[in-house]
Order: C-alpha cells, then sequence, then structure tokens
C-alpha cells in the first residue's frame, strides 16, 4: 500500500494551514530559481468551512510554507489567486506563486546600491533588500536535511557565513537582482540556489554540489527472463544533448575593444569530456563536427585566468549534456530505518536495465540530483520526479 504524505500551505503571519487539496504541484531545483508551486481546493459540502477561512484569509504578494509531512519544501508568495466555477455550481480555487527568488528573478536590482568591496552576505542582503527580501545565507547541508526529513521538525537550516568580498562597484540599471546575486557567487566559485526558511527571510544557499555524501535512495528498473520490468521507477527518460555543448573554446585577452584580434592573445581549451566513454556512454560519434566558442575576456589578465573562462564556459555548456529523469511513487523512500522525503543534493543510486549503454551494458550509476517535482492528486495519487546528472558533471570555477 503506497504511503500517504500530509501536504499542506502555510499562509502569512495568520498561520492559516491548509491541508485539505484536490491537487498541488511543487518544483525544487538546484539549477533555476524561481521554482513554481501550485494548490488547488474544490469547494464543496464537507470542505465549505476549509473553502471560507481561504477566502477570507488569502491575499496576493502573503508569503507561504509548502511542507510533506511538516517538514518545510519552500518557501515563497502568492502571486496569483483564480476561482474557477462550473455551470453545476462546483467551484476551485487555485492559488500559485514561485519560491521567495521568483520576485529577485522578475524585477531590477537598485543601480544606486554601493557594493564596492563589500562581504558577500552583505552585498547580497544590499541588493534584496529593496525588494523587501531579507537574506539568510544557508549551509547546504542543513537545507538538505531539514528537506529531506532527517533533521526534526519544521525548522529552518541553519545560516552560514561567507566573507568573499565582491569587486563590483554597483548593479547596472535594469540588471536583474538575481542575475546579479549569481554572477557574484559564480565569479567567486560558487552556486546559488533557494532553501525553504519559516523565519520569513530568504534562505540562500551559497555553495557548491556535495559529491562526496552516500547514496541517500535507491532507484531500480530490472527485466527478467521475458522482458518483463519491476522496481520502483515507474516512469524513466535518458536525455543526452550536444545543442548547447562547445567542442572547444578560445579566449582572447590583451586586446582593447574594436582592436584587431590577435592568436598570440589566443588560450584555447579542449572539451574533453566529449571524447569520454565514461561521460558520453558511447553516444557521441567519432568524427565530433566543430561547436567552437569564441571569447573576448574583459577581465582575464594572465594565461591561467583565460584558461579558467574557457572551463566555465565548457563546464556551462556540460550541465545540460546528461539528464536522467524517473518519476516514483510517493514523496519518500525508507533509508536506514527511517523515511527520507525526496530532496535536491543529495546522491541516488540507479540501476535501469532499458537503458543501456552503446555497449550493451545497462545503466548502473550514482547520480547527483538536482531538480525534485512533487505532485500530490486525490485522483492519481502522489508522486515525485527526480532529475539527476552524473557525480562531478557540475562545476564551478573561481575567477581567482
Amino acid at each position: 500500500m503506497a504511503i500517504q504524505h500530509n501536504a499542506s500551505l502555510t499562509i502569512g503571519d495568520s498561520g492559516v494551514e491548509c491541508d485539505v487539496w484536490d491537487q498541488y504541484t511543487l518544483s525544487l531545483s538546484m539549477l533555476r530559481a524561481g521554482q513554481p508551486w501550485t494548490f488547488s481546493l474544490w469547494r464543496s459540502r464537507d470542505r465549505r468551512a476549509a473553502w471560507d477561512v481561504l477566502t477570507r484569509t488569502v491575499k496576493l504578494f502573503d508569503r507561504v510554507t509548502v511542507s510533506i509531512d511538516g517538514h518545510p519544501q519552500l518557501t515563497g508568495r502568492i502571486e496569483l489567486i483564480e476561482r474557477r466555477a462550473s455551470g453545476h455550481g462546483e467551484c476551485a480555487m487555485i492559488l500559485s506563486g514561485r519560491d521567495l527568488a521568483g520576485p529577485a528573478q522578475s524585477w531590477d536590482a537598485d543601480p544606486t546600491v554601493s557594493i564596492k568591496d563589500t562581504p558577500l552576505e552583505d552585498a547580497l542582503t544590499a541588493i534584496f533588500d529593496p525588494l523587501g527580501l531579507t537574506v539568510r545565507v544557508t549551509a547546504a547541508a542543513a537545507a538538505r536535511s531539514v528537506q529531506s526529513a532527517r533533521a526534526p521538525g519544521a525548522r529552518s537550516p541553519a545560516t552560514s557565513r561567507r566573507r568573499n568580498f565582491v569587486d563590483r562597484a554597483h548593479p547596472r540599471p535594469g540588471e536583474k537582482v538575481w542575475s546579479l546575486a549569481e554572477s557574484m557567487v559564480k565569479r567567486l566559485g560558487y552556486m546559488l540556489w533557494c532553501a525553504p526558511r519559516t523565519d520569513g527571510t530568504v534562505g540562500l544557499v551559497v555553495d557548491v554540489p556535495d559529491y562526496n555524501q552516500e547514496p541517500a535512495y535507491t532507484l531500480t528498473r530490472r527485466l527478467d527472463a521475458l522482458g518483463m520490468g519491476s522496481g520502483n521507477i515507474l516512469d524513466g527518460t535518458e536525455s543526452l544533448s550536444v545543442r548547447e555543448v562547445p567542442t572547444d573554446v578560445a579566449v582572447y585577452t590583451g586586446t582593447p575593444r574594436g582592436a584587431a584580434t590577435s592568436a598570440r592573445s589566443r588560450t584555447q581549451v579542449v572539451n574533453a569530456a566529449l571524447f569520454d566513454d565514461r561521460v558520453t556512454r558511447g553516444f557521441v560519434s567519432a568524427t565530433t563536427q566543430a561547436q567552437p566558442r569564441h571569447m573576448r575576456s574583459e577581465r582575464a589578465r594572465t594565461i591561467d585566468a583565460a584558461q579558467k573562462e574557457a572551463e566555465r564556459a565548457i563546464a556551462e555548456g556540460m550541465q545540460g549534456f546528461y539528464r536522467y529523469t524517473a518519476r516514483v511513487q510517493g514523496h519518500a523512500q525508507e533509508a536506514g530505518g527511517a523515511m527520507r522525503l525526496y530532496a535536491v543534493n543529495t546522491v541516488a543510486r540507479v540501476h535501469d536495465d532499458l537503458f543501456a549503454d552503446a555497449q550493451g551494458r545497462p545503466l548502473d550509476a550514482a547520480l547527483y540530483v538536482t531538480d525534485v517535482e512533487m505532485t500530490g492528486s486525490r485522483a492519481q495519487g502522489q508522486a515525485t520526479t527526480l532529475t539527476m546528472v552524473p557525480l562531478h558533471s557540475i562545476r564551478v570555477t573561481p575567477e581567482t
């Protein structure tokens, strides 16, 4: 029998908790900001009280916390209230929005804010503050523990200090808050993603992927002698793409803007991963066609700095090279005698007989979880879709 999870939406300062729903969708990601959530509720005789409470309570801009089994997964705000009614008098209320990175993704940074030679955490606070968003830099491991239910109670994850200094003077007019924040942390060699916090602040994880952890989940699909599949994978998709992947990157330095470009100032790096069967699973042709990138660097002053800039461009392209997506029942898996909710920044052990490599070997690897989508429906039950990439495929390289 499938495990039933309690999905709830806690609204704003009122603390009203909505755990009576018809359908919900909750998306979590390390790679994309402003992840969406949706809660739907039908008005009926037995749900009239819940409906009336929401009608009186719900307001646009309200902060919300979405929790599974009491463990916060996402903090965001209400951006859309929609009510639909049929000709038979059936009525539904749909609440939706994004996590608290959503406003920072949509709206501009104040160009009068000074962040020159400011510690990273203070700079992030300064650019988020005009949006009314208070920032807390959150420890990645602590955020993972809360979301996966390894930490007891619905608490905010622990904070983490990042004292690196930024070298930007001011935001540019029209520059989005999130893109500015992301560019600052990337130059220092970090990634940036959101974590839930129940104290009303924005949880920002400023960290690198944790590839050294033990697998938290096991996902399997095995075929018997008759070709019949068994395991906990309901649906799976393997995707390999070279559409945005450069075969080599050349970075040009030391030439003023508008001047002729000299080969003497060029630093070239080849994307060796495209020729490694351990990465490509043998699905890249030996007659690879050239997909070059030529970049003029305004910042690099040395060959080493130019090489790092080329390596960053290759790493960003390779982030989209391989994806494995699996849909499983429920929102958790038993591990070490306890149920553990699916969460990003975790590792899953995957075995899938249906997706063999070019040599006929089944997929059997530890993969890194970057995206989690939880869905619930009264009609279809609860399920989770996990998106995974190979270990060490997401790399961040600091400029200095």
